[in-house]
């Protein structure tokens, strides 16, 4: 079975910075709660027993239900098991393997057979403090790995190294940056074992919570250190938003906090882990790559700037035209050049990125039919831009070591869930308008690799 990098369709995240802006930013309105509703819902009650915390976790996609059949079924085994197991018996009987009485100071067997009875030490329950991160279990062990190994994210391009050494090490000492990376790998994994979504969801979370009381604090602080873990925290955020059927909100939100975190430290003067943080570097790097794709076929640009036009008279307000002319402009392109139509699409990026919180709150509203549209042939040309964005690996110096049943690669498909989200969302009335995405879907449906993406 062919495994695929993660999101193998993403261009570069951040546009081009101006450092002398940072202090003009909210630092918390990037987390608004509203964007975040399923962070304090606690209907999700399958989550507790298994997380043994009161952090109920919903969500509007199919992945809640896999996280109460994860529940459910947890308490089925639980419920089979019909004897008690001896787990503070003699050391003698541990390793006869035979039943202790857990008599004191002697077992029946120790007495009977004349050996000396020596139970383990009672276990001491550790209570840590809260701003140290939890002794790891073996699950957290196992996702740590995971991302080592396969899923770290590939961005900023370039930063293989960071991602796998000096990352991993500040974790240790900024709990929102390893709740991060434990959620993003269990996300991960969760192609080939959907019940960890409550892992996932949890880590995820937690994470949440920590940077947005972190953050509240960033401008008092000099703390270059915690400036890069942030800056890391928010890339990973990004990425396991990817893998939510739902992300598209979450994972603009944290492109734009990765934006403000940057420019925050730009202002003091930090030391940047990251190198090819900004847009232009990178851009270089790919353009004689991206110029060698051949162009898009001619008749998929033809149903994308037809299905794009058809949104015109629907846009009505600023923020909608601004949106609308990007996309068109997008879609346009890849009649001509297939980098600039990628092009473009960074600038789409940077557009939505930097612009107000008030309007970014437009873009994003789930109750505006027109911004659905948008969304959703937005998301569905960035699909028949597949081999385009996918030149991003080339630059790749470590690529993630995806072996068959690894459980990896599935990011690389959100976009296309985020898809059938966004198609699903479109009522009877705005239909018409929707067709073209909802052919792409179709498509993607039938042979993922419909438009050129390449399974690696």
């Amino acid at each position: 079975m062919d495994m695929e990098p993660p999101n193998s369709t993403q261009p570069m995240i951040l546009p081009p910075l101006s450092l002398n802006s940072g202090d003009d930013f909210d630092y918390t309105t990037f987390l608004p709660d509203d964007d975040m509703s399923y962070l304090t819902n606690n209907e999700a009650s399958g989550s507790t027993l298994v997380l043994g915390d009161d952090l109920g976790i919903t969500s509007a996609s199919p992945t809640s239900t896999t996280l109460t059949k994860g529940g459910s079924s947890l308490r089925q085994r639980l419920e089979r098991r019909g004897h008690t197991k001896s787990r503070r018996g003699c050391f003698n009987c541990k390793r006869r393997r035979i039943k202790c009485q857990e008599t004191r100071p002697a077992c029946g067997h120790c007495v009977k057979t004349g050996l000396k009875c020596e139970y383990p030490a009672v276990p001491q329950v550790v209570h840590q403090p809260q701003h140290q991160v939890p002794l790891f279990s073996l699950q957290d062990m196992r996702f740590f790995q995971h991302f080592l190994l396969n899923c770290f994210p590939h961005h900023p391009l370039g930063n293989e190294a960071v991602w796998t050494h000096e990352i991993p090490c500040l974790s240790q000492n900024y709990e929102y940056l390893m709740h991060a990376i434990l959620g993003l790998a269990a996300s991960d994994l969760m192609s080939r074992d959907p019940s960890l979504i409550t892992f996932a969801m949890m880590h995820r979370l937690k994470a949440i919570k920590a940077i947005k009381k972190t953050l509240n604090e960033v401008p008092k602080s000099n703390n270059f250190e915690e400036g890069n873990a942030l800056v890391a925290t928010c890339f990973a955020l990004t990425f396991q938003s990817i893998i939510l059927d739902d992300g598209m909100v979450e994972f603009m939100t944290f492109c734009r906090g990765i934006v403000i975190v940057t420019l925050q430290m730009g202002t003091k003067g930090a030391k940047f882990l990251f190198t090819n943080l900004q847009q232009s570097d990178p851009q270089n790097l790919l353009k004689p790559f991206i110029e060698a794709v051949p162009l898009i076929r001619r008749d998929w640009v033809d149903m994308a700037v037809a299905g794009v036009r058809a949104l015109e008279p629907l846009c009505e307000d600023e923020v909608t035209v601004e949106s609308y002319g990007y996309i068109l402009k997008m879609a346009e392109a890849l009649y001509t050049s297939s980098f600039l139509a990628y092009e473009t699409l960074c600038k789409h990026y940077g557009w939505w990125i930097q612009i107000p919180h008030e309007r970014f709150q437009r873009l994003i509203d789930p109750g505006s039919q027109t911004c659905t549209l948008l969304a959703s042939h937005w998301i569905a040309i960035k699909q028949i831009m597949a081999p385009i964005t996918q030149v991003e690996h080339k630059l790749r110096a470590q690529q993630p070591q995806y072996k068959e049943g690894s459980g990896g690669g599935d990011m690389g498909l959100g976009m296309g869930r985020w898809l059938k989200h966004l198609n699903r969302q479109v009522d009877a009335e705005h239909r018409k308008y929707n067709s073209w995405p909802l052919w792409v879907e179709e498509q993607l449906d039938r042979d993922i690799r419909f438009f050129g993406r390449t399974l690696l």
